[in-house]
Formats: C-alpha cells, structure tokens, sequence
C-alpha cells in the first residue's frame, strides 16, 4: 500500500508538471483599441533601423520582447499569409529574452488536451555567421528529450538569400545540430546592404549590432535609370 501510494505520487507529480501551465507563461491580450497602436510601433521599429541604416554608420539595434509579442499576436492581421508560408506548431506563442538565452514557448495539442511547450535556443555570433541551437525543450516545466518527435527540430533547411522576404539572409542547418544564419543580408526600406557583427541577449531584449555597407545593387540600378 505505501508503494502503491508512492507511486500514485510520483505520477501524479509528473502529470502535474507536464500539464500545469508555467507563470512566466502569458501570451498578450490585445484589445481593440490597441491595434493601431501595435501596427504604428512595428512601423516605428522598421523605421528606425531605415534611418540608422542610413547614416552609414555602425550601430546598435534593439528588439524588445514585449514590441516582438505584440507583433506575433497581431501577425495574422498584420501579415495574413503567415501561416500558408509557416505553418505554426505551437499556437499562442511567446518570446522571451534572458540572459545569452531565446526562450520560444506555445500551446501543443497533446491528446485531448493542450500542454505548454518550450524550446530554449542558444544564440550565438561566430564565423560571420548567427548560430542558433537548442539547448533544452519543456512540455510544461518538466524536461523532455531535444528530438522528440513531432516537432521537426531535426529536420534540415537551405534556403537562398531572398527565399523568405526580398533582402532575407540565406540560412541552413537544423535547431538540433544548429541552424545557422548568415551575416550579411538588405534591407528593402531604402535598399541597404548591411552586415551583422554581433549579438546579445539580455533580460527582455535583443541586441544586433550592424554595419551597413552601402547600396544594394538593385537600389543602385534603380537610381541610375531614374536618372
């Protein structure tokens, strides 16, 4: 009886853990008259890293959490196509930054019910080139093996310069051996050229430091025949 009762505690412990919902878990509400608001504060963001592209200049460029969670729970109505081009495995997502540490997390169908599921990346900037691996994944607050299946952390990508949006970097690799993006990527919003030469993580926000490097050649041939 006392085994039976250890073991009815034990499971019911791991239950506990792999169901409850974590507290750092809170994907924003946006109300209705936050909206424009959150769509004015995406275009701000865009529109300084225009700006400081512009200056030619080496800077530093921040991306908060909290502006990049507003953005995901807007994301349908800001970009509607989103999820025909990426499917989500994870609904209500969430982002967080610590501390050298990226932190996705999101609701999982598990049977007849729903579990917080995490992936804790670790970022890193090396060889001219941005590293991300994942080093843990949580279904609630219990560890679970890195390549449980279903996920798709595995599973290899290539893409070009250009696949995912006009001016993306090229990237390839997987999350589980690490999945590596390229340095050196434009930005459409004036037709800079630029280069990535370093990144931090910290509590709640996301440090890239950038170097432009000049005109894009698409801008370049733009200008000349303009002229």
């Amino acid at each position: 009886m006392v085994g039976a009762a250890a073991l009815s505690f034990v499971l019911a412990v791991v239950v506990y853990v792999l169901f409850r919902t974590p507290t750092w878990y809170r994907p924003p509400v946006v109300q209705p008259d936050e909206r424009q608001s959150i769509r004015n504060n995406l275009v701000h963001a865009e529109q300084a890293f225009t700006e400081s592209l512009r200056t030619g200049q080496r800077f530093v460029y921040h991306v908060y959490q909290d502006d990049v969670n507003r953005w995901i729970a807007m994301r349908r109505e800001i970009y509607p196509l989103i999820d025909e081009i990426a499917p989500p495995i994870l609904t209500d997502p969430v982002v967080l930054f610590d501390d050298e540490e990226i932190t996705i997390a999101g609701r999982f169908p598990l049977g007849p019910t729903d579990v917080v599921l995490s992936v804790e990346i670790k970022p890193e900037y090396r060889d001219d080139a941005i590293h991300l691996k994942v080093t843990s994944v949580r279904c609630g607050s219990f560890p679970i093996p890195r390549d449980v299946g279903g996920m798709g952390l595995s599973k290899r990508a290539d893409l070009e310069a250009e696949a995912l949006w006009p001016g993306s970097p090229a990237m390839s690799g997987d999350f589980l051996s690490g999945f590596q993006v390229d340095a050196e990527a434009w930005w459409k919003n004036g037709g800079v050229d630029y280069r990535v030469i370093g990144l931090a993580v910290t509590s709640g926000r996301l440090d890239l430091t950038i170097e432009p490097i000049g005109r894009h050649a698409d801008a370049t041939r733009r200008d000349q025949l303009s002229d």
